[in-house]
């Protein structure tokens, strides 16, 4: 009995099989004219424009780098949002993520974003005041090139009381 067990073990083991990692690296992505994009979208919007945050595109190209490794478009691949954030000293008031696989530029990531309502709120999320983008590839990954994209606002650092 426990040699059946032991067999269906590691049958099922193998089913599920190891996952797969890819070589990736980052690639270079042009971060001003994204955040051009995305300022002159709130701006049709009302909003106000977006500058862009050395600490978050840090947080951006570990993110897009980990969806190239596993060639997996996931909002936790790399760790929860706010613990990323965290890991590199952005203490956050407002914070949101876009991802992105399989577009050929820049800008049609950006389109996507448009096109998707979930992605599209971010985008105009009045709070946000900063971002952070970066791309990844996995030349062996089927899903081509990632994207990431960072939108948020530090918290003001408090006065101490007199």
């Amino acid at each position: 009995m426990r040699s059946f067990i032991l067999v269906v073990t590691l049958l099922l083991a193998a089913c599920a099989g190891p996952s797969e990692t890819f070589q990736a690296r980052n690639v270079p992505v042009d971060v001003a004219a994204m955040r051009a994009m995305v300022t002159e979208y709130r701006a049709r919007h009302g909003l106000g424009p977006v500058s862009v945050s050395p600490r978050l595109n840090v947080v951006a190209e570990r993110q897009a780098l980990a969806m190239a490794r596993k060639n997996d478009i996931s909002h936790t691949v790399a760790g929860k949002l706010p613990k990323r954030v965290a890991a590199v000293g952005y203490d956050w008031g407002a914070i949101a993520e876009n991802l992105g696989g399989g577009y050929k530029s820049e800008a049609a990531a950006f389109q996507g974003w448009v096109a998707s309502p979930g992605h599209e709120k971010n985008l105009r999320n009045a709070y946000v005041t900063e971002i952070g983008f970066a791309g990844a590839v996995a030349p062996s990954a089927r899903s081509g090139g990632f994207y990431a994209l960072i939108l948020g606002t530090e918290r003001e650092p408090r006065q101490a009381m007199r």
